[in-house]
């Protein structure tokens, strides 16, 4: 086990041979301290209490130029955190209860028993180790609690958390208010980061989302919008807020001051760029954070009109049928499955980003564009198969695949069954 550090102690008294006993009588390092110096009187005592900063300061209650009392309330003015023991040669009550008062830690009478002396200074350190542990851990978690508060708020936006209790612990402990009367997620996604990507640096592109990250959760704070911010990933901010009031008029004015806001932190950058924001409908309690994150990510990847800071509510007309988006795609798919298409194509014709529909996608039919497409020209192909009446080469261009020998081990891969087994079976 390490021996722990030497606290410091220093004395006054404007008693010589009180101060030398204390010093010579008492082997100091034995109990882990040392004296770091003795004055005596208040005056001097004080001086040196700046200069050292001791941890403990042992100090006679009535001393010439400055008592113990007047010494102690200077100390603290000082902004010093020594802790002080009175040693006085009056049973007075009231010297005890004053000393006590101006942040003595014990009041010992003389004449002083040393072992009393020890017991005492050891009670002490003891006090001041722990408050130093303490401290330690505090500012451990201080440090830490951004990282906390972060993996807090992934969890609540991904679901992972949703018992209202237990939420409202966590919110308690990590000292974050939220009104939980009325509540919306506003999601900021950048357009089009992949494209963005190509034409820029990394990290000119990460540069200028960290800046329009911060310009766009400051410019909430300073509308008055007081939440939490969280950068979800790289181009996705999401902000939990608390609504003035559960009304259309609020969340007209946050609709307002969110296009302003856009158009204002998009215009700073270097890189031209352009955002997508949704914004969730109000709802009760912060358990709803979940399914206020989710609605507000499809209002923020609908972008009707792409490339003018779109902001968009998911209460607005369109937007809570998103499941009408999906369908219009798989019927684009449908009638289009015999020819090379891709989910930029379906985009294009339903007027949707194709972003958004391929999150859509995957979100309702948990499955991506590429693999729905797949999945219809293989049922496709068994039906033409079944009768025989077409060759494997033929049924590869009418489902769309110029490639036959890749259409075979695509087939082969879906169902077990090369196209010619499969036809076999009649």
């Amino acid at each position: 086990m390490n021996r722990p550090e030497n606290l410091s102690i220093l004395i006054i008294d404007d008693e010589y041979l009180v101060r030398v006993g204390i010093r010579e009588t008492i082997n100091w390092e034995a109990y882990n301290f040392r004296i770091s110096g003795e004055a005596s009187n208040g005056e001097e005592g004080l001086a040196l209490a700046k200069a050292q900063k001791p941890d403990i300061i042992i100090t006679d209650i009535r001393m010439p130029f400055m008592d113990g009392l007047e010494f102690m309330a200077q100390l603290r003015e000082a902004g010093l955190a020594s802790k002080i023991i009175v040693l006085s040669g009056y049973d007075d009550f009231g010297y005890a209860q004053s000393a006590l008062k101006h942040g003595a830690s014990n009041y010992l009478l003389k004449p002083i028993e040393n072992q009393q002396l020890i017991e005492t200074v050891v009670q002490v350190g003891k006090t001041i180790r722990q408050e130093r542990e303490k401290n330690q851990e505090y500012n451990k978690l201080k440090m830490e609690l951004p990282s906390i508060k972060k993996q807090f708020i992934q969890d609540l936006l991904t679901g992972r958390l949703t018992e209202e209790e237990e939420i409202t612990e966590k919110l308690r402990f990590l000292q974050i208010s939220l009104d939980p009367e009325a509540l919306v997620v506003v999601v900021l996604c950048v357009d089009d980061l992949e494209l963005l990507a190509q034409s820029q640096s990394a990290q000119k592109l990460k540069e200028a989302v960290e800046k329009l990250n911060t310009h766009f959760a400051q410019g909430l704070e300073q509308r008055g919008y007081h939440g939490i911010v969280v950068d979800k990933d790289a181009h996705e901010l999401v902000v939990v807020l608390p609504l003035a009031a559960n009304t259309e008029a609020a969340i007209g004015e946050l609709k307002k001051a969110l296009k302003e806001l856009s158009g204002l932190v998009t215009a700073n950058l270097e890189i031209d760029l352009t955002v997508s924001v949704g914004i969730s409908a109000p709802f009760p309690g912060v358990s709803g954070i979940h399914g206020g994150y989710r609605e507000a990510l499809v209002g923020a990847r609908t972008k009707f009109v792409p490339g003018t800071n779109s902001i968009t509510y998911i209460k607005d007309q369109g937007v809570q049928d998103c499941h009408n988006v999906v369908k219009a795609a798989l019927v684009y798919l449908r009638n289009n499955f015999d020819q090379e298409i891709t989910v930029e194509m379906a985009a294009k014709t339903i007027l949707v980003s194709p972003s958004y529909l391929m999150h859509l996608i995957k979100e309702e039919l948990g499955k991506t564009f590429v693999e729905c497409l797949i999945e219809y020209r293989i049922e496709q192909a068994k039906e033409l198969l079944k009768g025989n009446q077409y060759r494997v080469y033929e049924v590869c261009a009418k489902v769309g695949y110029q490639n036959p020998k890749y259409f075979s081990q695509l087939f082969k891969k879906v169902t077990g069954l090369s196209p010619s087994e499969f036809a076999k079976l009649g």
